[in-house]
């Protein structure tokens, strides 16, 4: 499974891609056989006007399912992450029960 991480208006240093991979990894780990790939995108909202102006998006190809996309907005960048990895785990378990839940039909036979 690959993560991609796009930065956008945020300094992507090396600490920040490895937290992020960190997180993300962690967050979708039990989860990665369901998953083609994962974007993460990080932007700085609306620039040096302040505020809560941190935001990371995050995309998630499934395989079968429908894909996972949201966005979650901080001060902080690494605050952003954290609970975009949060509920990329909550999600990702819904979908999975989901889909597991869903009851198979028999072939019918003529």
């Amino acid at each position: 499974m690959r993560i991609d991480l796009h930065c956008d208006g945020v300094e992507a240093n090396p600490g920040l891609r490895d937290y992020v991979a960190r997180r993300m990894r962690f967050a979708i780990g039990r989860f990665r056989d369901h998953i083609q790939w994962a974007r993460v995108k990080v932007a700085d909202v609306n620039g040096p006007k302040g505020g809560a102006d941190k935001r990371c998006v995050v995309q998630l190809r499934l395989r079968n399912l429908p894909d996972v996309i949201f966005a979650i907005t901080e001060l902080e960048v690494r605050a952003a992450v954290d609970r975009a990895a949060d509920r990329v785990s909550r999600v990702l378990a819904q979908r999975v029960q989901r889909r597991r839940q869903v009851p198979r039909l028999a072939p019918a036979f003529a």
